[in-house]
């Protein structure tokens, strides 16, 4: 019974110190609200969000036959007379195509399969090229580089297919390879009714006609207001033979606010970053900057680079990136302005504070990006790792603030 009021006694004494440990530390904070952090480097952007339309040199080419073929992939590079398709007079000719393709894929596993057996270490360099294979296509699905993913599957598949069979002598494959090659000699020699479509002139092939090709033109970007670009639609497109791509710069035509369309500059450079079917950022510069209207003004941007993979990108969402900042990061709250009206920080230099001058490079919503005043010198310099005073009373040069 006594030790049970001896704990009861011992509680409440526990209780009590708690308490009061807590009151005096919320004492302390009320009557002097001292708080500090550390300063890091840090990146900052200006940038504006915005949906955008992809523009493209495109030229749309018809068959009269609906049984096509293409022998190209997507965002390849077509010469100048290269065949880019393929259009075929029944469905007959087609399968027979398909055969003959099957079984070239077939002559190149009799291949490597004879170069397995005159070369130990073929196996080992083909599971290499799987492994890279799959890594390669699963990036790009992850990416949104939808471009690249059929001719990354058609190379998985040939790579597999390799290595499925395994044979017992040279002889027996070298029998086999003879026998796939009659076969394809033979209905090569059948084909009849295949009608090649070519590049009239240089260019990049694409299977994927959408109707924007005649709406949205390098020539309807000039004089284009914001609310011609709103009622963008597609036309009826006949490109069943798919498209081709003419030279290296393409377009991304938006309709931004007005007044930040006003700072950009024609020529300027930015970083376009979009939101999926290209995992790199990429480097634009204004083309040119259009009239407001209603608060709106259209912005056309050009790249050089990047043209095979954005065969298929049109309407995107987007970032444009218009400037990139680095410095020291430090909260807002700390920033203060001394005696002489220079902004600066106060830092906890031994047991005092210091006043430290600095630059203010970027305003964010909770913190700045600052460096180092340009006359700041000795321990006035901020640097890296500098306890910088967020809150307090009263801070001055000098003053013992521990």
């Amino acid at each position: 019974m006594k030790s049970s009021r001896a704990f009861k006694i011992l509680s409440i004494v526990m209780l009590a110190a708690v308490v009061l440990y807590f009151g005096v530390q919320i004492y302390q904070y009320l009557a002097n609200p001292f708080a500090t952090t550390l300063t890091y480097e840090a990146e900052a952007e200006d940038s504006i969000s915005v949906t955008g339309w992809v523009v493209r040199d495109e030229e749309t080419f018809h068959a009269d036959t609906p049984t096509l073929t293409h022998p190209l992939a997507e965002g390849q590079r077509v010469g100048m007379g290269q065949t880019f398709a393929m259009a075929y007079d029944d469905s007959q000719t087609l399968s027979t195509v398909a055969r003959i393709e099957d079984l070239e894929l077939q002559l190149q596993q009799l291949e490597f399969a004879l170069t397995s057996i005159l070369d130990e270490d073929a196996a080992l360099k083909l599971d290499s090229t799987i492994t890279g294979s799959i890594v390669t296509l699963r990036q790009n699905l992850a990416g949104g580089d939808y471009a690249g993913v059929s001719g990354d599957v058609s190379s998985l598949k040939a790579s597999v297919l390799k290595s499925s069979h395994t044979y017992t002598s040279v002889d027996q494959i070298t029998a086999e390879i003879d026998s796939v090659q009659s076969q394809i000699a033979q209905l090569q020699g059948s084909l009849t009714g295949a009608h090649p479509i070519c590049a009239p002139k240089p260019g990049i092939f694409s299977a994927v006609c959408d109707g924007y090709e005649t709406v949205l033109t390098p020539a309807a970007l000039d004089g284009l207001t914001p609310s011609a670009l709103q009622r963008l639609a597609p036309k009826k497109s006949d490109g069943n033979a798919g498209k081709l791509i003419y030279g290296d710069t393409w377009y991304f035509v938006t309709s931004m606010d007005a007044k930040r369309a006003a700072e950009l500059k024609t020529g300027q450079a930015m970083t376009l970053r979009l939101a999926k079917g290209m995992a790199q950022d990429v480097t634009v510069r204004v083309r040119s900057v259009g009239a407001e209207e209603k608060g709106q003004a259209v912005v056309v941007l050009q790249c050089q680079n990047y043209l095979p993979q954005a065969t298929l990108l049109r309407q995107q969402a987007a970032e444009l990136v218009l400037r990139t900042y680095q410095g020291l990061r430090v909260p807002t709250t700390s920033m203060r302005l001394n005696e002489d009206g220079t902004a600066g920080v106060y830092c906890v230099v031994g047991v005092s504070a210091r006043f430290k001058p600095v630059q203010i490079l970027f305003r964010g919503d909770t913190f700045m990006l600052v460096r180092p005043a340009e006359d700041a010198a000795g321990t006035n310099i901020l640097r890296v790792g500098d306890e910088v005073i967020i809150t307090a009373n009263k801070l001055e040069n000098g003053l013992v603030v521990r």
